[in-house]
Parts: C-alpha cells; structure tokens; sequence
C-alpha cells in the first residue's frame, strides 16, 4: 500500500511541477501578464518576442527542467515514462492557470533529454534547421517531434516509440491555431 501512495504522489507531484508554467512567473515579476503580450501564448517563444532573450532563456531552462526532474526520478520506480508525460500534460493543461497552458515542447525537450541524449540532439538538430530554412518555430516545433519519434521508431530499441509518437500527437494538438495560420499562410 505504501508503494501504491508512493506512486500516485509521484505522479501527482509530477503534474504540479508540470503546472508550474516559468513564463507567467517570469512576466510577473516584470509586472506583465504574458497571455496580454504578443501571442498570448505562455511559452518561452512568446517571452522570447515580447520580453527579450535573458528572460526567454530562463523560461525556457525551468520548463526543460520540469520535464526532465520527473524522468530522473522515475528511473528509480521503473515509471519515468509515465511522469514525463504527466509533467507535460501539466504544461500544457495547468491547474494553477485554469487548464490553459504552454504548448508544451520546452518540457517535452526536458522529457526526452532524460530518456535519450540522442533524441534530444535530434529534435535540436531538425528544430535549428527548419528554423534557419522556414523561420516558423511551430511548424520547426512541429517537424522536430515528429524526427524523434521517427528515429525512435526505426532506429532504437526500447520501448519509448509509442510515448515519442504520443507527444508528436500532443504537440500537433497544441498547435493547433500555429497549422490553421500556417495552412492560411498568416503564421509569424
């Protein structure tokens, strides 16, 4: 019974961590709210354009590190993958913002970095060229999930390719206003 508590407090823990969304705190302690700047998006790309480098830099280590602690964690309980994705399910859907968060690929980015080294170096490799060749962060973001879980599928042997291909899911779920833009050519 102790370990069944254990385990749902892990993964409750998991998702408040997830919920924890750095951009909004990162805005008010500028005495802004991020969702009345820019896209409105509480993401690090929002902060990025609308508040400056130093200030996206440090939302986006907090929402990495939200994705990554939980992984590390769960290595010890043979559950990691389960946290993951309640860390990014609490990104993306926070209890402390009314269930409206970021599209949740920072924390994804942390999620993966502690599964593998490999996907996370992927997703950077894919997301800086898409970037440099099409310069849409979503549709970068977009493409980038879908070479890890490609590479995961063909290329490693574990059994992360159905959570890679969930977060693929996730992430074009989470943009979708980004693919209604970019289909209507009206994507910044």
């Amino acid at each position: 019974i102790r370990d069944r508590f254990m385990n749902i407090g892990l993964v409750i823990l998991s998702y408040l961590m997830g919920s924890i969304n750095f951009a909004y705190l990162v805005a008010r302690f500028k005495g802004v709210n991020i969702q009345d700047l820019g896209s409105g998006n509480p993401g690090s790309s929002n902060v990025l354009r609308t508040m400056g480098k130093s200030y996206a830099i440090i939302v986006l280590i907090g929402d990495i590190l939200k994705g990554f602690i939980p992984v590390i964690i769960g290595l010890n309980y043979d559950y990691s993958l389960i946290l993951g994705f309640v860390a990014v399910i609490g990104h993306c859907f926070p209890i402390f913002y009314k269930f409206k968060g970021g599209k949740g690929v920072a924390t994804y980015l942390g999620v993966i970095l502690a599964l593998s080294y490999k996907f996370f170096f992927i997703f950077g490799i894919s997301w800086i060229t898409f970037s440099l060749i099409f310069r849409l962060a979503s549709f970068s973001s977009m493409v980038s999930s879908l070479m890890v879980f490609l590479y995961g599928y063909f290329f490693e042997i574990n059994n992360y390719s159905m959570l890679l291909f969930i977060f693929f899911i996730i992430i074009l779920f989470t943009h979708k206003e980004n693919i209604v833009r970019l289909k209507n050519s009206r994507e910044n």
